[in-house]
Formats: C-alpha cells, sequence, structure tokens
C-alpha cells in the first residue's frame, strides 16, 4: 500500500489509514499499541452516549448507533471495517443520537493522535509513520467539517453542498451542533517597531489597524463578506483549537479577518493550512497564492506576498545571509500575530513563563537579534568563535514563538528547523556535539546539561508533564568549550 496520502486527488477513506497505523497488513506499526488504546476509548465512550439515550431513541437508530460504536472496536483487528461510511452517515443524520458525541470524540481523536506523534520529538518518527497520521488527522478533520478541502474529499463531495448550506445559514454535518462562539482573553498587538535602525513600512501602515482588531480599515466593505469571514474566523479557531488556542479578539473589517485568518494557518500542520487556504480562495474568491497573506480582489486587497528585506546583499558570511533569510519572515508575520512571545535569557528576568512579545518588548529582542546577526558576519568562517555566534543566533530565532507552540509541519517549525540545521552542520563540521532535547524527560540529568531560568508551561495530561517542550538553546561542545541549553519543561495543570 502506498503512503501517499492522496489518490486520484481524493483524500483516503479511515478505513485505508488506520489499516497499516494499526499494523494489519503485515508491516511494522509502532503506534499501533496506543492507536488501538484511543479507539477503544472511542468506542467507550460512545457506547456510554448510546445507553444514556436509549430510552428516548427509535429502534432503528439505536442499533445503527450500537453498530457504529462496534466498528471502532472491531476496526483495531479487522481491516475493512467499512467505519468511513458510516462515520459519514452518522454525521449527516440530524436525528443520530450519536451526532453530536461522534463530533466530539472525532475531534479528541485528531488532538490525541497529534500528541502521541510529537510525544518524543520530531526525530523519533518515520517520515511515513508521521504522513499517514497527520492525513489520519487531516481527514478526522475534514470529516467534522467538510466544507474544508479534507472534508470534501473524504465525503467524496459531500463537503462543497454542505459549504453552501453552511453559508446560507443551514446547520450541516461539518458544524459543531450547537456551537458557541468563542470569547475573546486578549488584546491585540499594536503597530511594529523598525527593523534594523531604518524606519520601514510598518503592519499597521501596510494593512491598517485592523490587522491588529483596531479600527481604521477599508470603508464601504460588503456586510456580507465581513460577516461569512468572520464565520470562517471563528471556524478555524474551533476547528483548530489544539493548534491555535483560544482566539483573541477578533478583527473588525473584511481585510483584517482576511489576514488574520492566513496568518493562523501559518500556525498550522503544512496538509492541513494549505487544505484551508484552499478552501478560503474557493470561497471568496481570493487568491491561493504563495505569499503569507495572498490578495482578495473583493476588496482591492493586494495581498502580502514578500517582506522588506532592507539589508539585502550587506551580508559577507554565507550562514549570516540563511540566518537573515530567517529571522527577516519570522519578523515581519511576528508584526501581524499578536500571539508571538519571548524566552531569550537576557530579556528574561528570571522569568519563569514566555513573556508578550508587545511593542517595546520586540524592538528590544529585534535590536539584540541584529546585534548577534551582525557579530557573526564579522567572525572567520569555520572558527571557533563563528559556531558560537552562530549558536548564540540560533537562540534568539528559538526563543520567540507562538503559543500554542509550534508543531512539526508548520510555517514557523521550517524556520526553526532550517536554524536548528546551520548549527547542527558547523558543530558537526568541527567534530562537536550538540543535543537534542526535544521529548526528553526533564530529569535530574538532563538538568546538568542546562543552565539559566528554565520556563515552564501547564499539560492537562499528567502522562505528558515533566518533559522538554521546546528547547530555546542548544546544548553543544567542541574543542574544549561549549555552551549548557535552556528549555521550556511540561508541568501538570494544578
Amino acid at each position: 500500500m502506498t503512503t501517499d496520502l492522496r489518490q486520484d486527488d481524493a483524500m483516503r477513506t479511515l478505513d485505508d489509514l488506520l489499516e497499516p497505523l494499526l499494523g494489519l497488513d503485515g508491516r511494522p506499526a509502532p503506534l499501533a499499541g496506543p492507536l488501538r488504546g484511543l479507539l477503544s476509548a472511542v468506542f467507550t465512550r460512545l457506547r456510554e452516549q448510546l445507553e444514556q439515550r436509549a430510552a428516548q431513541t427509535p429502534r432503528e437508530l439505536y442499533l445503527r448507533g450500537r453498530d457504529l460504536a462496534g466498528m471502532f472496536d472491531a476496526v483495531r483487528w479487522v481491516p475493512d471495517m467499512g467505519l468511513h461510511r458510516a462515520v459519514v452517515a452518522e454525521l449527516a443524520d440530524p436525528a443520530s443520537p450519536l451526532r453530536v458525541p461522534l463530533w466530539i470524540a472525532l475531534g479528541d481523536l485528531a488532538g490525541q493522535l497529534l500528541s502521541l506523534l510529537h510525544r518524543d520529538g520530531p526525530r523519533e518518527r518515520g517520515e511515513e509513520e508521521s504522513r499517514l497520521v497527520l492525513g489520519l488527522v487531516a481527514l478526522l478533520v475534514g470529516l467534522t467539517h467538510p466544507e474544508t478541502r479534507a472534508g470534501a474529499e473524504a465525503s467524496a463531495g459531500q463537503g462543497g453542498q454542505d459549504a453552501r448550506a453552511r453559508r446560507s445559514g443551514e446547520e450541516t454535518p461539518g458544524q459543531a451542533p450547537g456551537a458557541a462562539r468563542r470569547q475573546p482573553s486578549e488584546e491585540a498587538g499594536e503597530k511594529a517597531p523598525e527593523a534594523f535602525g531604518r524606519p520601514r513600512r510598518e503592519a499597521a501602515d501596510r494593512f491598517g489597524d485592523e490587522a491588529s482588531g483596531g479600527e481604521g480599515g477599508e470603508r464601504d466593505e460588503p456586510v456580507d463578506l465581513v460577516v461569512r469571514l468572520r464565520d470562517e474566523y471563528d471556524r478555524l479557531y474551533q476547528d483548530s483549537h489544539l493548534y491555535l488556542g483560544e482566539p483573541m479578539e477578533a478583527p473588525a473589517t473584511a481585510k483584517g479577518l482576511w489576514i488574520g485568518l492566513h496568518v493562523a494557518c501559518l500556525r498550522l500542520p503544512d496538509e492541513i493550512a494549505r487544505a484551508q487556504r484552499e478552501h478560503f480562495a474557493r470561497v471568496f474568491a481570493g487568491a491561493p497564492g504563495e505569499g503569507i497573506v495572498p490578495p482578495l480582489p473583493a476588496i482591492g486587497f493586494a495581498g502580502f506576498g514578500d517582506v522588506d528585506r532592507p539589508e539585502d546583499g550587506r551580508w559577507r558570511s554565507p550562514t549570516a545571509t540563511r540566518m537573515y533569510d530567517i529571522l527577516i519572515t519570522m519578523f515581519a508575520v511576528a508584526e501581524l500575530d499578536p500571539r508571538i512571545y519571548h524566552g531569550l535569557d537576557e530579556m528574561a528576568r528570571d522569568a519563569g513563563t514566555p513573556i508578550r512579545l508587545d511593542v517595546g518588548t520586540r524592538r528590544q529582542y529585534q535590536e539584540r537579534a541584529w546585534t548577534r546577526l551582525r557579530e557573526l558576519d564579522d567572525l572567520p568562517q569555520g572558527s571557533d568563535l563563528e559556531i558560537r555566534y552562530l549558536a548564540w543566533v540560533d537562540e534568539a530565532v528559538s526563543s520567540f514563538f507562538p503559543l500554542p507552540l509550534p508543531v512539526p509541519g508548520s510555517w514557523w517549525a521550517e524556520r526553526y528547523r532550517r536554524s536548528r540545521a546551520l548549527v547542527l552542520e558547523a558543530v558537526k563540521a568541527a567534530g562537536g556535539k550538540v543535543d537534542i532535547l526535544d521529548g526528553k524527560v526533564y530529569d535530574r540529568a538532563l538538568r546538568r546539561k542546562l543552565s539559566g531560568t528554565p520556563m515552564i508551561l501547564p499539560v492537562v495530561d499528567e502522562a505528558d508533564a515533566d518533559r522538554v517542550m521546546w528547547t530555546l538553546r542548544l546544548p553543544w561542545e567542541f574543542n574544549g568549550s561549549g555552551e549548557p541549553g535552556r528549555v521550556i519543561y511540561s508541568v501538570k495543570r494544578r
């Protein structure tokens, strides 16, 4: 069986993806045990919910629901149970007693799969296994929200019909039954500072203050367009709560909402982000271009295709040039995303948790990053000092991030991967050693490799506590010198 997640441009079914993940095709399946446990939990939840509703449920629906619950149990050991067809049918029937519990269970299963995939760090899983799990996650999201591309493909065209129904105000299987709009929890950011000490067009000037939820957006925008974009904004945060967390106050204009949707997509795994962006382009006749924010012709918005690069060509070192490319795009996106935090040791003042990167701290952070980069550029290539300063620039890259933390495969994670790869290559070429700490248990042995004040983030599941969630500074050593690491680790939420 091929591991390609698409065949003839159609998403595979639940049965297709579960078979190799559970090892039912005879090949090794490292996640089979935990996945069977997750499927058993879905079976138990559906069976309990069905029994609670038994007295009010018609016999035909009760028997159908019992069969569906049983499929989640049997599919753990028997391939091709027809689970996908049964799930689609149940979600499409408003009279089903399991429609809401199944909708919730599928969303929880998607989140648990991602937690399972990420628990041991990005280097612990094979590419094939990761692709299958991410494909299953995208398919689960699509089944509960078939107006997205993944759902439309998974349901053989049903998603397009449901999306039209949703826009006309009808409830669809992909809409959370009785879902409430999430409430804002934080204020949005302000205008962006200067970069590299030179004036540049700021995010608020480029896009209007609506990029951060304020006033001053486009005049005479179609009211229905604003309403539809707001619906998509709420839906995206509900669908992708695991990646995006609680939504901030939604922008008030079409342009601000369009920007907010695409900036949020940068925090999603690439497969899901691509499906969302293409969905937005279809629904709003936008352009699914390669830029950070594509054009929206309905309001004459030209999009945000690239960033201002005031110091292109000034870098002598190839390594500094590559780091510049990473940092300049990250800082440009940070101007548009008010959910960015930092944990840079010299600015954290012994803080135990990440600090919000507001206007003032963002300016200070940029100055420190550019100072480190310029010092790196002045050093002899391949020298011990160059490697030391390269690690310090990587620390500046890794110490600012969105919360929830970026997941592998996202736009943000790709920038961190590129930066870290430069350090690993340089230290390896010098005959040194770098420790990868992500996912490791935060115990006494690991703490010996660290310095500075570690940061913490709470987790709900006790099994996920006391693990390294994020490496702020890589520990490395070569030629008798080195640097201890610094991390964010998880603690059980009280």
